[in-house]
Protein backbone atom coordinates (compact mmCIF):
# COMPACT_ATOMS: atom_id res chain seq x y z
CA UNK A 1 0.00 0.00 0.00
CA UNK A 2 1.19 3.58 -0.60
CA UNK A 3 3.63 4.75 2.06
CA UNK A 4 4.82 1.28 3.13
CA UNK A 5 8.52 0.66 2.73
CA UNK A 6 9.85 -2.05 0.45
CA UNK A 7 11.80 -4.77 2.23
CA UNK A 8 15.52 -5.25 1.71
CA UNK A 9 15.76 -7.53 -1.33
CA UNK A 10 19.12 -9.00 -0.37
CA UNK A 11 17.75 -9.92 3.06
CA UNK A 12 14.68 -11.51 1.46
CA UNK A 13 16.80 -13.52 -0.97
CA UNK A 14 19.04 -14.76 1.86
CA UNK A 15 15.96 -15.85 3.82
CA UNK A 16 14.55 -17.66 0.79
CA UNK A 17 17.85 -19.44 0.12
CA UNK A 18 17.81 -20.70 3.68
CA UNK A 19 14.21 -21.90 3.51
CA UNK A 20 14.69 -23.59 0.14
CA UNK A 21 17.65 -25.54 1.54
CA UNK A 22 15.53 -26.58 4.53
CA UNK A 23 12.49 -27.67 2.55
CA UNK A 24 14.55 -29.57 0.00
CA UNK A 25 16.37 -31.42 2.79
CA UNK A 26 13.02 -32.13 4.44
CA UNK A 27 11.50 -33.60 1.28
CA UNK A 28 14.47 -35.92 0.89
CA UNK A 29 13.79 -37.43 4.32
CA UNK A 30 10.00 -37.83 4.11
CA UNK A 31 8.80 -41.16 5.44
CA UNK A 32 5.11 -41.12 4.50
CA UNK A 33 4.22 -39.18 1.33
CA UNK A 34 0.59 -40.23 1.52
CA UNK A 35 0.03 -38.77 5.00
CA UNK A 36 -2.69 -36.12 5.25
CA UNK A 37 -1.15 -32.66 5.34
CA UNK A 38 -3.59 -29.75 4.95
CA UNK A 39 -7.08 -29.36 3.55
CA UNK A 40 -7.76 -32.23 1.16
CA UNK A 41 -4.10 -32.63 0.24
CA UNK A 42 -1.63 -35.34 1.14
CA UNK A 43 1.96 -34.48 1.97
CA UNK A 44 3.02 -35.34 -1.59
CA UNK A 45 0.32 -33.10 -3.07
CA UNK A 46 1.50 -30.19 -0.92
CA UNK A 47 5.02 -30.83 -2.21
CA UNK A 48 3.72 -30.73 -5.79
CA UNK A 49 1.93 -27.45 -5.08
CA UNK A 50 5.14 -26.03 -3.62
CA UNK A 51 7.09 -27.04 -6.71
CA UNK A 52 4.49 -25.39 -8.93
CA UNK A 53 4.87 -22.16 -6.95
CA UNK A 54 8.52 -22.25 -8.00
CA UNK A 55 7.35 -22.53 -11.61
CA UNK A 56 4.69 -19.82 -11.53
CA UNK A 57 6.19 -17.08 -9.34
CA UNK A 58 9.61 -16.96 -11.05
CA UNK A 59 7.80 -16.95 -14.40
CA UNK A 60 5.84 -13.91 -13.33
CA UNK A 61 9.03 -12.22 -12.10
CA UNK A 62 10.72 -12.61 -15.49
CA UNK A 63 7.57 -11.79 -17.47
CA UNK A 64 7.23 -15.25 -19.00
CA UNK A 65 4.47 -17.55 -17.72
CA UNK A 66 4.55 -19.99 -20.62
CA UNK A 67 5.56 -22.82 -18.26
CA UNK A 68 2.52 -22.06 -16.09
CA UNK A 69 0.30 -22.11 -19.19
CA UNK A 70 1.72 -25.50 -20.16
CA UNK A 71 0.54 -26.70 -16.76
CA UNK A 72 -2.80 -24.87 -16.98
CA UNK A 73 -3.54 -24.50 -20.72
CA UNK A 74 -7.11 -23.27 -20.15
CA UNK A 75 -5.67 -20.03 -18.72
CA UNK A 76 -3.35 -19.28 -21.64
CA UNK A 77 -4.03 -15.90 -23.19
CA UNK A 78 -6.83 -14.99 -20.81
CA UNK A 79 -5.19 -12.65 -18.30
CA UNK A 80 -2.29 -10.98 -20.06
CA UNK A 81 0.99 -11.37 -18.18
CA UNK A 82 -0.85 -12.55 -15.04
CA UNK A 83 -2.19 -16.04 -14.44
CA UNK A 84 -5.67 -15.52 -12.97
CA UNK A 85 -8.38 -12.88 -13.20
CA UNK A 86 -9.37 -12.73 -9.54
CA UNK A 87 -7.62 -13.69 -6.30
CA UNK A 88 -10.64 -15.87 -5.43
CA UNK A 89 -9.85 -18.06 -8.46
CA UNK A 90 -6.64 -19.11 -6.73
CA UNK A 91 -8.02 -22.13 -4.86
CA UNK A 92 -9.47 -23.78 -7.96
CA UNK A 93 -6.36 -22.93 -9.96
CA UNK A 94 -3.98 -24.52 -7.46
CA UNK A 95 -6.15 -27.64 -7.24
CA UNK A 96 -6.15 -27.92 -11.04
CA UNK A 97 -2.39 -27.47 -11.16
CA UNK A 98 -1.70 -30.20 -8.62
CA UNK A 99 -4.04 -32.55 -10.45
CA UNK A 100 -2.33 -31.87 -13.77
CA UNK A 101 1.02 -33.40 -12.77
CA UNK A 102 0.97 -36.97 -11.38
CA UNK A 103 4.48 -36.87 -9.86
CA UNK A 104 4.26 -37.57 -6.12
CA UNK A 105 7.79 -38.65 -5.16
CA UNK A 106 9.06 -36.07 -2.61
CA UNK A 107 12.67 -36.66 -3.64
CA UNK A 108 11.91 -35.93 -7.28
CA UNK A 109 10.02 -32.80 -6.25
CA UNK A 110 12.92 -31.76 -4.01
CA UNK A 111 15.23 -31.89 -7.03
CA UNK A 112 12.76 -29.88 -9.09
CA UNK A 113 12.36 -27.21 -6.42
CA UNK A 114 16.10 -26.93 -5.94
CA UNK A 115 16.66 -26.46 -9.67
CA UNK A 116 13.86 -23.90 -10.09
CA UNK A 117 15.06 -21.94 -7.06
CA UNK A 118 18.62 -21.85 -8.36
CA UNK A 119 17.36 -20.49 -11.69
CA UNK A 120 15.27 -17.87 -9.88
CA UNK A 121 18.27 -16.60 -7.91
CA UNK A 122 20.40 -16.49 -11.03
CA UNK A 123 17.74 -14.54 -12.92
CA UNK A 124 17.53 -12.05 -10.05
CA UNK A 125 21.07 -10.92 -10.81
CA UNK A 126 19.76 -9.20 -13.92
CA UNK A 127 17.17 -7.08 -12.13
CA UNK A 128 16.94 -4.22 -9.66
CA UNK A 129 14.64 -4.25 -6.65
CA UNK A 130 12.35 -1.50 -7.91
CA UNK A 131 11.58 -3.15 -11.26
CA UNK A 132 7.92 -4.11 -11.47
CA UNK A 133 6.28 -7.10 -13.12
CA UNK A 134 2.70 -8.30 -13.42
CA UNK A 135 1.81 -10.38 -10.37
CA UNK A 136 -0.48 -13.40 -10.11
CA UNK A 137 -3.80 -11.52 -10.41
CA UNK A 138 -4.67 -9.55 -13.54
CA UNK A 139 -4.33 -5.81 -13.04
CA UNK A 140 -1.67 -6.04 -10.31
CA UNK A 141 2.06 -5.44 -10.48
CA UNK A 142 4.79 -5.83 -7.87
CA UNK A 143 8.44 -4.89 -7.34
CA UNK A 144 10.95 -7.73 -7.33
CA UNK A 145 11.18 -8.29 -3.55
CA UNK A 146 7.49 -9.24 -3.44
CA UNK A 147 8.10 -12.23 -5.73
CA UNK A 148 10.92 -13.35 -3.45
CA UNK A 149 8.78 -12.96 -0.33
CA UNK A 150 5.89 -14.74 -2.05
CA UNK A 151 8.14 -17.78 -2.48
CA UNK A 152 9.41 -17.35 1.07
CA UNK A 153 5.83 -17.61 2.29
CA UNK A 154 5.26 -20.77 0.23
CA UNK A 155 8.44 -22.43 1.48
CA UNK A 156 7.90 -21.54 5.15
CA UNK A 157 4.22 -22.42 5.36
CA UNK A 158 4.17 -25.50 3.17
CA UNK A 159 7.43 -26.68 4.66
CA UNK A 160 5.63 -26.61 7.97
CA UNK A 161 2.64 -28.49 6.51
CA UNK A 162 4.94 -31.18 5.15
CA UNK A 163 7.02 -31.48 8.31
CA UNK A 164 3.98 -31.67 10.55
CA UNK A 165 2.38 -34.37 8.37
CA UNK A 166 5.59 -36.40 8.55
CA UNK A 167 6.06 -35.95 12.30
CA UNK A 168 9.10 -33.70 11.89
CA UNK A 169 10.01 -30.44 13.61
CA UNK A 170 9.79 -27.21 11.59
CA UNK A 171 10.88 -24.11 13.50
CA UNK A 172 10.08 -20.74 11.90
CA UNK A 173 12.37 -17.77 12.34
CA UNK A 174 10.58 -14.61 13.56
CA UNK A 175 12.56 -12.55 11.05
CA UNK A 176 11.31 -14.71 8.18
CA UNK A 177 7.72 -14.43 9.40
CA UNK A 178 8.16 -10.67 9.54
CA UNK A 179 9.48 -10.59 5.98
CA UNK A 180 6.44 -12.50 4.79
CA UNK A 181 4.13 -9.84 6.20
CA UNK A 182 6.24 -6.83 5.15
CA UNK A 183 7.32 -8.13 1.78
CA UNK A 184 4.33 -10.18 0.62
CA UNK A 185 1.06 -10.15 2.55
CA UNK A 186 0.64 -6.41 3.09
CA UNK A 187 1.83 -5.46 -0.43
CA UNK A 188 -0.70 -7.92 -1.86
CA UNK A 189 -3.47 -6.35 0.23
CA UNK A 190 -2.54 -2.99 -1.25
CA UNK A 191 -2.30 -4.19 -4.83
CA UNK A 192 -5.69 -5.91 -4.76
CA UNK A 193 -7.55 -2.83 -3.51
CA UNK A 194 -9.08 -1.71 -0.24
CA UNK A 195 -12.02 -4.15 -0.22
CA UNK A 196 -10.64 -7.31 -1.81
CA UNK A 197 -9.22 -8.96 1.31
CA UNK A 198 -11.91 -7.76 3.72
CA UNK A 199 -14.81 -9.98 4.77
CA UNK A 200 -17.62 -7.70 3.68
CA UNK A 201 -20.21 -9.31 5.92
CA UNK A 202 -18.08 -9.33 9.08
CA UNK A 203 -16.72 -5.81 8.51
CA UNK A 204 -19.99 -4.17 7.39
CA UNK A 205 -20.47 -0.97 9.37
CA UNK A 206 -17.18 -1.41 11.23
CA UNK A 207 -15.14 1.74 11.68
CA UNK A 208 -12.04 0.98 13.67
CA UNK A 209 -8.38 1.94 13.72
CA UNK A 210 -5.78 -0.60 14.86
CA UNK A 211 -2.15 -0.11 15.74
CA UNK A 212 -0.55 -3.47 14.87
CA UNK A 213 2.97 -4.13 16.15
CA UNK A 214 4.83 -7.25 15.09
CA UNK A 215 7.30 -7.95 17.88
CA UNK A 216 10.83 -7.36 16.76
CA UNK A 217 9.55 -6.14 13.41
CA UNK A 218 7.32 -3.56 11.79
CA UNK A 219 4.36 -1.53 12.97
CA UNK A 220 1.27 -0.56 10.98
CA UNK A 221 -1.94 1.42 11.16
CA UNK A 222 -5.00 -0.52 9.93
CA UNK A 223 -8.12 1.54 9.25
CA UNK A 224 -11.36 -0.35 8.61
CA UNK A 225 -14.26 1.67 7.22
CA UNK A 226 -17.44 -0.21 6.39
CA UNK A 227 -15.76 -2.98 4.41
CA UNK A 228 -12.67 -1.15 3.23
CA UNK A 229 -9.18 -1.37 4.67
CA UNK A 230 -6.19 0.95 4.41
CA UNK A 231 -2.80 -0.10 5.79
CA UNK A 232 -0.39 2.73 6.51
CA UNK A 233 2.73 3.46 8.54
CA UNK A 234 2.00 4.27 12.22
CA UNK A 235 1.01 7.82 13.14
CA UNK A 236 0.13 9.89 16.19
CA UNK A 237 -3.55 9.94 15.27
CA UNK A 238 -6.12 8.28 17.53
CA UNK A 239 -6.19 4.49 17.68
CA UNK A 240 -9.05 2.32 18.89
CA UNK A 241 -7.11 -0.87 19.57
CA UNK A 242 -3.43 -1.73 19.87
CA UNK A 243 -2.27 -5.26 19.00
CA UNK A 244 1.12 -6.69 19.89
CA UNK A 245 1.79 -9.86 17.91
CA UNK A 246 4.46 -12.51 18.03
CA UNK A 247 5.50 -12.78 14.38
CA UNK A 248 5.28 -16.57 14.17
CA UNK A 249 1.94 -16.86 15.94
CA UNK A 250 0.54 -14.02 13.84
CA UNK A 251 1.60 -15.82 10.66
CA UNK A 252 0.11 -19.14 11.75
CA UNK A 253 -3.15 -17.46 12.72
CA UNK A 254 -3.21 -15.50 9.46
CA UNK A 255 -2.98 -18.70 7.42
CA UNK A 256 -5.40 -20.68 9.57
CA UNK A 257 -2.74 -23.00 10.97
CA UNK A 258 -3.35 -21.98 14.60
CA UNK A 259 -6.32 -20.75 16.59
CA UNK A 260 -5.99 -17.13 17.62
CA UNK A 261 -7.38 -18.06 21.03
CA UNK A 262 -4.51 -20.44 21.78
CA UNK A 263 -2.11 -17.67 20.74
CA UNK A 264 -3.93 -15.20 23.00
CA UNK A 265 -3.82 -17.66 25.91
CA UNK A 266 -0.05 -17.95 25.53
CA UNK A 267 0.47 -14.20 25.36
CA UNK A 268 1.49 -14.36 21.70
CA UNK A 269 -1.29 -11.93 20.74
CA UNK A 270 -2.22 -9.08 23.07
CA UNK A 271 -4.73 -6.22 22.69
CA UNK A 272 -5.29 -3.03 24.64
CA UNK A 273 -6.47 0.56 24.17
CA UNK A 274 -9.73 2.48 24.04
CA UNK A 275 -11.59 -0.54 22.62
CA UNK A 276 -9.60 -3.66 23.52
CA UNK A 277 -12.54 -5.92 22.62
CA UNK A 278 -11.76 -5.16 18.98
CA UNK A 279 -8.56 -7.20 19.30
CA UNK A 280 -10.09 -10.68 18.89
CA UNK A 281 -12.28 -9.38 16.04
CA UNK A 282 -9.34 -8.25 13.90
CA UNK A 283 -8.76 -11.60 12.20
CA UNK A 284 -12.46 -12.08 11.45
CA UNK A 285 -12.51 -8.94 9.31
CA UNK A 286 -9.98 -10.42 6.86
CA UNK A 287 -10.38 -13.14 4.23
CA UNK A 288 -7.96 -15.76 2.94
CA UNK A 289 -7.93 -16.80 -0.74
Amino acid sequence: MPGLEMVDWAEAQAALREEVARVVALLRTVKNPTAHAVGNWTLAEVAMHLFQAFVIVPGLARGDISAAHELLPDLAGRHGESLIGDVWDLGETTMSGVGADPERDPRVLADRIEARAAAFFEEARGHTADERRAWLVEGTSMPMPVFTCHLLNEAVMHGRDIAKADGQHWPIKPAHAGLIFDGFIWPVFGALGSRAMVDQKAAAGVRAVYDVRIRGGSRYRFTFDDGSLVIEPPSSERVDCHISADAIAFLLVAWGRQSQYSAIAKGKLMAWGRKPWLGPKFRSYLRNP
